[in-house]
């Protein structure tokens, strides 16, 4: 059962459209109550979720809605919370997210935001 819960939250991950590219810097959606993958999961600031729900995900995560907001359309973002790498940008309001590949793997999940949602969102990006 964990293996199943864990294979299916990294294709919800991986899952894109080419309409949003994950390579691309995507809009974040703002949090809401009624879309988190579990009860206990905390908002880190107005656009992030964190989880540390470590027997399902085998890691803490952090993960983020973006693309469109149509029911069923949109996207989820979620990676472990050391990949995820903060930048303040006063023009990126809502933040952005954008994955960074190098030689085919994972580097980074880049979020652009401002001071003020920064300083919200902080609790998320320990290593900045």
């Amino acid at each position: 059962m964990k293996l199943a819960c864990s294979v299916l939250l990294v294709c919800l991950a991986a899952a894109q459209t080419e309409d949003y590219p994950r390579e691309s810097e995507n809009a974040l959606q703002r949090t809401t109550p009624a879309k988190r993958l579990f009860p206990e999961d905390v908002p880190c600031g107005g656009y992030l979720w964190k989880s540390e729900h470590k027997a399902e995900l085998h890691m803490v995560a952090i993960y983020y809605f973006f693309g469109s907001t149509d029911y069923g359309k949109g996207k989820m973002g979620l990676y472990p919370q050391s990949l995820y790498h903060a930048v303040i940008n006063e023009q990126r309001d809502p933040p952005t997210a954008q994955v960074v590949m190098e030689g085919g793997h994972l580097k980074e999940v880049k979020i652009q935001m401002t001071a003020k949602e920064y300083q919200a969102a902080r609790q998320c990006f320990p290593g900045n």
